[in-house]
């Protein structure tokens, strides 16, 4: 049983990994802090665990959609979903913050650049 567990979390994570290059190559003309912060999303969605039982854990998203399906009281649904509903609030403000860092990068090796041709045109 052990191996059957392995196996589906191996072909879940390959799953995974082609859902995240087809949606990296739909979002191609998104600006770059969206795309971060809709692939963030995604992992967060994907890898996120929580227990389903005591001994055994899966995605989150998948536990609580059985969950919901199942009838389960919802605080019981809550109380699973809570590191997955963490993990969606925490990606967007790193996406933020990630694309202003990267922004603020490109814009100074613009100014940089610019004024390197400055300096070789008074040359």
């Amino acid at each position: 049983m052990d191996n059957l567990i392995v196996l589906s979390w191996l072909a879940y994570f390959i799953s995974c990994a082609f859902l995240l290059l087809a949606s990296w190559k739909l979002m191609f003309w998104l600006p770059f802090t969206l795309k971060v912060g809709v692939v963030l999303s995604q992992l967060a969605i994907l890898l996120v665990p929580t227990a389903i039982n005591e001994t055994a854990k899966a995605p989150a998203f998948i536990v609580l959609v059985i969950d919901l399906l199942s009838r389960l009281p919802l605080s019981e649904a809550l109380t699973k979903a809570a590191p997955l509903i963490a993990a969606l609030v925490l990606v967007w403000p790193i996406a933020l913050l990630w694309g202003w860092l990267r922004g603020r990068y490109l814009n100074s090796r613009v100014e940089a650049a610019e004024a390197e041709n400055s300096d070789t045109e008074t040359n």
